[in-house]
């Protein structure tokens, strides 16, 4: 197909009630999308109704003061009708309860929102190819001090604060050295060097005996700079783990758990193993009855601080099912397997993607939603369940969503959930495009929420979906080469801003590398 039919294709979808993201069913189906700003797909909202009531009518006020009217028997219906005539930008919507001679009665509600352009035509094409740009990402990455330091010393960097997330950060840094080391092997002797000594500190500050968390690695951990005013790193990042020492989220310690498999395989010490197996013991451990963990537990304790659960696709379901490949042992499999269900039955039935985020409060429903566990849901049904159709759909259906509510084909959105004064981040108009944003809370562009989308774009291709999907997960790639820095850097935030310079995450570009290896293959593939 031509991208002129694709982008014909992904317009229809955005308009037809058969193709749009899940939507809300008075008395029947969640609305998910009451803190939500922007849709790309025909939407839905929930209105009160008028008792008695059997004719309503919607009126939407584009941005260029044009009207566009529409009734319908219930007051949260799809906006079908008028979504395809709807230009892209701000829209505000009043629905109206009328008579039944059609005068009007009452408001029933308010909407304004804006609506995002579909997947268009022609998106900037890349620079280099995708393995170029891993590679010169990994070496940039080498070159810095904060890694150098792991190669001279053998122990975090002092004056790199993001080192306050070591399960998160350190872990990263790990698997992304090994990726380093297949790619370049003339840098693999000093590339498993860091990765070696990176893991030996974490086992090195994980809690043991009996320690309320024994054997899991900390979420947050400041020790390793004793002075953080003498290092300048008293950053609001350090603040927000201040604040947090003494808990653990439980999201985390399978990353490290992961890396520590990986380690084993790329060096054949047992000792990886070992540890890995512990972690995924306690996990066996404190299984709730519904397969799920509690999000937060506190360090002294080992009780639960919140109600809030793990999202287990986030790293804790590959976990386990890595376990269970290595040992062939069914318990880790039936946890896995119990830990699905719960997704099934919570977070797929309420659609309730929460964001969690080691430095984000934990959130009511709906209020901070990001695209990770939908894109991992999906990216589960893609490579397990390709020959079920149902599941399929399903998977098509959570890939809209994260299109739909964190992907920006063309102009931005004008506003933000909270915009301080005199934040040039903020200003949508310094935003590069496509691009991909990461959660309501932090609703801004980020790498690798652009390289995680693609990803799960790239699964639904690979699962026989159609080329629409491949040429989405191409146009964000390609961006990905264009947002490289001469250097190799591949920027955190995608904005025209120093502030976005300079707050750099290296994990972040690491997962865009990963993104970028998968989608090396199908660079050149014929849509």
């Amino acid at each position: 197909m031509t991208r002129k039919e694709l982008a014909k294709q992904a317009f229809e979808e955005c308009c037809s009630e058969k193709t749009t993201v899940r939507h809300g069913i008075r008395r029947k189906v969640p609305f998910w999308n009451a803190e939500s700003t922007m849709f790309m797909y025909v939407p839905a909202f929930h209105f009160t109704a008028v008792r008695d009531c059997t004719r309503y009518r919607y009126t939407a006020v584009d941005e260029n003061g044009d009207k566009h009217v529409f009734e319908a028997k219930d007051c949260c219906e799809l906006l079908t009708p008028i979504w395809r005539d709807l230009p892209e930008g701000v829209v505000q919507l009043t629905v109206t309860a009328l008579r039944p001679d059609g005068s009007e009665y009452a408001l029933v509600g308010a909407r304004t929102f804006f609506k995002l352009a579909s997947f268009p035509e022609e998106t900037p094409p890349a620079v280099c190819s995708y393995s170029e740009c891993a590679v010169k990402a990994y070496q940039y990455a080498m070159s810095q001090g904060f890694i150098r330091h792991w190669l001279q010393y053998g122990t975090p960097d002092p004056a790199y604060d993001l080192n306050i997330y070591p399960s998160k950060m350190i872990s990263a840094l790990v698997e992304a050295m090994l990726s380093y080391a297949r790619l370049c092997p003339q840098e693999a002797q000093k590339a498993l060097k860091v990765s070696e000594n990176a893991a030996k500190y974490l086992m090195d500050i994980t809690p043991r005996g009996d320690a309320a968390l024994a054997n899991l690695p900390p979420t947050y951990y400041l020790d390793f700079c004793p002075d953080p005013d003498a290092y300048e790193i008293r950053t609001p990042n350090w603040n927000a783990a201040e604040e947090r020492v003494d808990t653990m989220m439980m999201i985390y310690p399978v990353r490290v758990g992961r890396i520590y498999l990986q380690l084993e395989k790329a060096t054949g010490n047992q000792v990886y193993f070992e540890e890995a197996v512990k972690i995924g013991q306690y996990y066996l451990d404190t299984a709730e009855e519904n397969g799920s963990w509690y999000l937060v537990r506190s360090c002294k304790t080992g009780e639960p601080l919140t109600d809030n659960y793990v999202s287990p696709l986030d790293g804790v379901v590959p976990f386990l099912m890595e376990l269970y490949q290595r040992t062939g042992e069914e318990r880790w499999k039936c946890a896995a397997d119990r830990a699905i269900g719960y997704v099934m039955k919570t977070q797929l039935a309420t659609y309730n993607w929460e964001g969690q985020f080691e430095d984000t409060p934990v959130s009511a429903d709906y209020v901070n939603l990001t695209h990770f566990g939908a894109v991992l849901l999906a990216r589960y049904f893609a490579q397990f369940h390709a020959d079920d159709a149902e599941c399929m759909e399903q998977a098509k259906e959570l890939m809209r969503f994260a299109e739909d509510q964190f992907v920006i084909w063309k102009r931005p959105y004008p506003w933000t959930h909270a915009a301080p004064e005199n934040q040039p981040r903020y200003d949508t108009s310094l935003w590069h495009t496509p691009c991909a944003l990461e959660q309501y809370g932090w609703y801004v562009p980020i790498d690798d929420s652009a390289s995680t989308i693609a990803e799960g774009f790239l699964d639904l291709y690979k699962a026989g979906c159609g080329s629409l999907w491949l040429a989405k997960a191409r146009a964000l790639a390609d961006q990905l080469t264009r947002m490289q820095h001469e250097d190799g850097k591949i920027p955190t935030h995608w904005m025209h801003t120093e502030d976005a310079e300079r707050n750099f995450w290296f994990n972040c570009m690491f997962g865009s590398c990963r993104a970028l290896e998968k989608l090396a293959a199908y660079q050149e593939t014929e849509l």
